[in-house]
């Protein structure tokens, strides 16, 4: 949801603690514009290393709302600390973990969706093995969820919210059933004024609720329309393959999966996209010679994914380095531990991944392409938050935005906004310096 039309922590205990300051290998020392939530924390003064490492999923029935919460930032004091109303306001509805067994190898698919979007992890679930951590999205005015009719010419309605925890119970236990993944589903709700303004959907603090639900060394960061290949689970089934990788993202490398659209829409594109996850590299390369796969959006936006080199993957045997360029913004295996949260100011439909990935680039993550996992987009109706982004007058505001994102991270003074972050420290992962990089190589 950058330059695109797109649809999106806690850690284990025998991870790394859930919590932590930042180091210096980018600038935290500063605080930036500060953070959204809706309980108290268990501390109300500036927190150190020794008080926040908690980890709250101890506990079942906590949530990251229980947690991560700066009450002295209410005030907006400080012109470097707007208050708290200037993010996005999110409440955890609902929330139901997986009942199915975690295995030692699983990766987490970190993800997030408007809730009138379920069909499409229902999809991303039917191709995947491993954990998902799925942020869903309803807007609520007056009390009630605003709910969206895909593929009709319907304006917006409003549902009773105990018919979308209904709905919500119901997906969950029927996906479960029928789907290879183990499904951590959070049902995340914020007030706003008018349906209209329910279509500014707030991506990156949608992204930083799934990611601080992943409880495994590593995770994928993927949007909700992309299907990836058998190859990674693969990865998940053979230990050397899962150790090796491992090794990768833990030595500082963020793992690039080449991303394909189709050539068709509708159900016709869908389809092909599904053919080509479950068949793999052989025939995903054969459908990009014939023309019904092609590298994704390198006609409108070359900078997003340009820096993969797609034709060179087609042939690769082995993982290979690229260069980051401004504006990369591909989906990548990464340490949970290196993973920054993601800047809530950016809602709607412009940069908000774009960002996040300038960030990792900052950070001295290494790019490495994957020479056999790929990734696939499923062709869906366009969101309704590109049009509201632009008719606000918001697009032009998120480039501004960007820019200043940019020099922050210049200066190394950057902190992402976000409702984890406060007083120079920011709550979930653990961002050490990273003093080497591993060289990867396929088991």
């Amino acid at each position: 949801m950058d330059e695109r039309d797109g649809g999106s922590a806690q850690t284990a205990p025998n991870m790394h603690t859930t919590q932590g300051t930042q180091t210096p290998t980018t600038a935290r020392s500063a605080p930036s514009d500060d953070p959204d939530a809706h309980t108290s924390s268990p501390t109300t003064s500036s927190p150190t290393l020794s008080n926040i490492t908690q980890n709250p999923f101890k506990d079942p029935t906590s949530t990251t709302d229980d947690l991560y919460f700066c009450p002295e930032k209410r005030t907006g004091n400080s012109k470097d600390t707007p208050a708290l109303d200037d993010l996005p306001q999110l409440k955890i509805e609902h929330r139901i973990d997986t009942k199915k067994a975690r295995e030692a190898t699983d990766v987490t698919l970190v993800t997030q969706l408007s809730f009138e979007r379920l069909y499409m992890l229902e999809g991303q679930c039917a191709v995947w093995s491993g954990v998902v951590s799925a942020a869903v999205y309803i807007a609520l005015v007056d009390g009630k969820a605003v709910t969206v009719e895909l593929n009709s010419n319907q304006d917006p309605h409003l549902t009773p919210m105990e018919h979308i925890r209904e709905k919500f119970e119901e997906f969950h236990r029927v996906t479960e059933a029928k789907s290879m993944c183990k499904l951590d589903l959070q049902l995340v709700s914020q007030t706003v004024e008018s349906v209209w303004l329910s279509a500014l959907y707030p991506v990156n603090s949608m992204r930083n609720r799934a990611i601080a639900n992943a409880r495994t060394d590593v995770i994928l960061l993927l949007d909700v329309d992309f299907w990836p290949a058998t190859e990674l689970s693969e990865l998940m089934q053979s230990s050397t393959k899962y150790e090796s990788l491992l090794k990768a993202v833990n030595g500082g490398q963020a793992i690039v999966l080449p991303a394909y659209e189709t050539g068709d829409s509708g159900d016709v594109g869908v389809e092909v996209a599904r053919e080509a996850v479950l068949g793999g590299k052989d025939t995903a390369a054969m459908m990009f010679w014939d023309g019904r796969i092609k590298p994704f959006h390198t006609d409108r936006y070359k900078a997003g994914h340009r820096a993969t080199d797609f034709r060179k993957w087609l042939t690769a045997a082995h993982p290979y380095r690229i260069r980051y360029e401004e504006g990369f913004e591909p989906y990548v295996l990464v340490a949970r531990k290196y993973v920054p949260w993601t800047d809530e100011r950016f809602v709607g439909y412009r940069k908000n991944k774009v960002v996040h990935l300038l960030h990792l680039s900052n950070l001295g993550l290494q790019f490495i392409v994957h020479p056999g996992a790929f990734v696939v987009h499923s062709p869906h109706p366009r969101a309704r938050t590109w049009k509201v982004t632009h008719t606000t007058g918001l697009w032009d505001q998120l480039a501004d935005l960007y820019r200043d994102v940019k020099d922050r991270l210049e200066a190394n003074t950057y902190v992402p906004s976000s409702m984890y972050s406060c007083n120079g420290h920011e709550y979930g992962p653990i961002l050490p310096a990273i003093n080497h990089i591993s060289e990867w190589t396929i088991e």
